[in-house]
């Protein structure tokens, strides 16, 4: 518990009316049945309601025995619950016949805290299966402790009456437990049972089939989507926070209609499996993958697969185990378990699931039945939507997690993480500070925040800011968070680069309300993340690497190190600037990439007669990294590529050229030059490939020379970081180093660099709580204009 407040109040055997006000993640968590079990166990008499976003408890006892309470309720608070700030008052006397919860209050301007989406809790996992329970094989079971909470709610106080169980009306059995004080169901506000909870239904082509009281209609539904799936078929679920559609993983048939369905041609999907034990069968799971596995926000995580161990298996055991073709697609694979009952009985009849968001690339997940229905008109090959009638106020997708360095980091922060707030020390003006402001994110993997005080709310993940579609829920979001947390925005924070849709919404927005308007460079708002959620002050070494960013010379920025402090950025050193062909498109053509560098260096890129460190215009160090090998090994294979000779053509007269000095597209380029990947059929892809292959590497030295060089090159890129940082620390003195960006998701580099940068006594720091990609942006737009606002 941090920031406890505590008023001064005599030492006294009188009894005396107080007024105790907890903030964090206490509502939507079962915090008021709890505080009223606790007020019970120890005879306190008084009340406790939901005011905005806190808990507001009033009591009437001595100190000695108010001090215990409080020591009691922090200590034994509810699992998914947290307690950020305590504040008790005196009040006038007044006398309690016993201890009640109140009917919730609207709340007045404090920071309101709402708690994410609850994975299913073991005992309501107990209870789906116990065929004497009243809820056995119910989909929806839930508890205080679990449960759909942000994706159902419609304001707050989080109360039955304020989310979309408003819908389904509390029979006598279920009233009764909500009642009950001694009830694991009492304010439950999610509580359901057959009877009078949402209902399964089936839609295919030759009609519509709904459940009702009996379980055997559930079964026979839940039965007929599996035959399909197991037939080759793709249906729609209506899952937590959004449409999913499930293919069986091992049916190569099935996985490609999926991908012209959705028309992903080469991505990964995400395979939704039944046990951790299951996911063992295919995955390496350490001890931290499998608590974030059976985490209440139940993320899909990054797992490292077994396919080599899987196919001699398969060699020595004929169809023992069986393999699907997304294994050969990188050596990860996005495994996660369910998160609600429906999905557990699912999969009970046919596991693993591909489980991934229904809607095609780049667009919205689906929510409603209306956009459901429209989208399987559309597409045609759809073969069923198994649904609910449970409405989804917010569309939410599948959070993504992985594991490096022994700590979950964010790649996606979604269902079960937003929209929980952060608390920001280093920045805030101080905890009784309501300043707030919104900080707009960035063009690519878009979140936004908005601020309050001391607590940053991050969105959920919306994905590339290009289409009409997004952009539309994207403001929608904005409006939605500013009235549920009773937010009005101060003054408004974005990106620098002209072109990008969030920048050009939050230039309407200032001039709409009036406000101050701060565009920040996009790699200072990376560094500034890391600086955020690690509460960093004093002087920062910012290693931020990725594809593009808009910066301050009007150059493309990408392989930065930036001096940080508070909101302030110095620039003291980047790779060395490359002219790039093709602006935009040399994102996905890694070839282009490839010629550039190639351009580059036949103009001298590389001086090996340079003694001393080279320096741009500002002063700024400009780094080679020293790829001539890599060039040797593939320029013939790249010049021989349709088009070479028209773009080396126009490098050498800066014809359609902008200066760049991205470590993004540097991997790019080695991916192709070494023959491993020469286009991005998705964001990242040639990098991931290339890490891949370093990876295959490690394991096999010496048997294949790409891969070799691989490994190679990544090395080169680790001690090359660690040279600048010393360089950095002998000039400056900072020993705080923060790593950041989209190229820091590659595991062999971001443990390479912290491994060698401990070695040389830096304090070394990375995102956590929101990814190293631009989904991580608007935190640190929002860090920085706290500080300069």
């Amino acid at each position: 518990m941090d920031n406890m407040n505590k008023t001064t109040i005599e030492n006294s055997t009188e009894r005396a009316t107080e007024r105790i006000r907890l903030w964090g993640i206490v509502q939507g968590v079962g915090f008021r049945p709890f505080v009223a079990k606790i007020a019970d166990r120890l005879s306190m008499k008084g009340e406790v309601l939901n005011i905005g976003g806190l808990v507001d408890i009033t009591v009437t006892d001595t100190e000695e025995r108010i001090d215990r309470f409080i020591e009691t309720l922090v200590k034994e608070k509810p699992g998914p619950s947290e307690i950020v700030h305590i504040k008790r008052q005196r009040l006038p006397h007044q006398d309690f016949s016993r201890f009640t919860i109140i009917k919730s209050d609207e709340g007045d301007d404090e920071a309101a805290m709402i708690p994410a989406d609850l994975a299913i809790c073991p005992d309501c996992l107990r209870e789906l299966y116990d065929e004497s329970n009243p809820r056995y094989h119910h989909p929806f079971i839930s508890c205080q402790l679990c449960g759909p909470r942000y994706t159902i709610i419609d304001r707050i106080p989080y109360d039955r009456d304020n989310t979309s169980m408003i819908d389904f009306p509390m029979c006598d059995f279920c009233e009764g437990e909500y009642t009950d004080l001694h009830d694991r169901r009492h304010h439950a506000q999610t509580i359901s049972c057959h009877t009078c909870g949402p209902k399964l239904i089936w839609k295919d082509a030759y009609g519509i089939f709904e459940s009702d009281a009996d379980r055997s209609s559930d079964a026979a539904i839940l039965d007929k989507a599996a035959g399909i799936l197991k037939d080759g078929g793709v249906i729609a679920f209506k899952s937590v926070g959004g449409y999913n559609l499930v293919a069986d993983p091992f049916n190569d048939d099935a996985v490609a209609k999926l991908r012209e369905i959705k028309d992903r041609e080469n991505k990964p999907f995400a395979v939704m499996f039944r046990s951790i034990d299951e996911i063992r069968e295919y995955c390496n799971v350490n001890e931290t993958e499998e608590k974030i596995l059976q985490s209440s926000a139940r993320p899909i995580i990054l797992l490292e697969h077994r396919l080599r161990e899987l196919e001699e298996e398969k060699s020595a055991v004929q169809n023992r185990k069986r393999s699907f073709t997304d294994l050969k697609r990188s050596r990860f694979i996005g495994s996660f378990l369910p998160s609600f009952a429906a999905q557990y009985m699912l999969l009970d009849r046919i596991s693993p699931l591909i489980f991934t968001s229904a809607n095609p690339s780049d667009m919205p997940m689906i929510k409603d039945e209306d956009g459901i229905d429209r989208f399987c008109a559309r597409v045609g090959k759809i073969d069923g939507v198994l649904y609910n009638l449970r409405r989804i106020n917010v569309r939410v997708d599948d959070s993504v997690v992985r594991v490096i360095d022994d700590q979950p980091q964010m790649i996606r922060r979604s269902k079960g993480y937003a929209p929980v707030p952060l608390y920001l020390s280093a920045g805030s003006k101080d905890d009784e500070s309501k300043f707030s402001l919104l900080a707009c994110g960035g063009q690519l993997k878009n979140s936004f925040a908005l601020t309050k005080g001391p607590f940053a709310y991050v969105s959920q993940y919306f994905g590339d800011m290009d289409t009409v579609e997004n952009q539309q829920i994207y403001e929608e979001n904005i409006e939605r968070m500013e009235d549920l947390f009773r937010i009005s925005p101060q003054a408004v924070v974005c990106d620098m680069h002209p072109l990008y849709q969030p920048t050009q919404y939050a230039e309407k927005y200032a001039e709409k309300h009036g406000l101050p308007l701060l565009k920040v460079q996009h790699h200072h708002a990376h560094i500034a993340s890391v600086m955020a959620e690690n509460n960093l002050e004093g002087k920062v070494i910012g290693v931020a690497f990725d594809g593009t960013g808009y910066g301050t010379d009007g150059a493309i920025w990408g392989g930065e190190f930036l001096l940080c402090e508070g909101g302030e950025f110095q620039r003291l050193a980047h790779l060395k600037y490359v002219d790039m062909i093709g602006g935009d498109s040399s994102m996905k053509d890694a070839r282009r990439s490839a010629l550039s560098y190639m351009a580059a260096y036949q103009k001298g890129y590389l001086d090996p007669d340079a003694k001393a460190i080279q320096t741009d215009a500002k002063g700024a160090a400009e780094i080679c990294v020293d790829i001539s090998d890599i060039i040797e090994f593939g320029a013939a294979q790249i010049a021989g590529c349709p088009d070479s000779l028209l773009i080396l053509k126009a490098l050498e007269n800066g014809v359609n050229a902008i200066r760049s000095s991205s470590m993004g597209r540097l991997f790019d380029g080695v991916s192709a030059l070494l023959g491993i990947k020469d286009y991005n059929d998705y964001e990242g892809q040639c990098a991931i490939m290339l890490e891949d292959a370093a990876a295959f590497a490690q394991k096999n030295p010496g048997a294949d020379k790409a891969s070799d060089l691989a490994l190679s090159f990544h090395k080169r890129i680790i001690s090359m970081i660690t040279k600048q940082c010393v360089a950095i620390r002998e000039k400056t003195g900072a020993r705080q180093v923060a790593l950041t960006g989209g190229t820091f998701q590659n595991k062999i580099l971001m443990e390479g660099v912290l491994k060698e940068l401990r070695e040389r006594d830096f304090e070394v720091y990375y995102n956590i709580s929101v990814s190293p990609n631009d989904g991580g942006i608007a935190l640190g737009q929002a860090f920085i204009g706290m500080h300069i606002i």
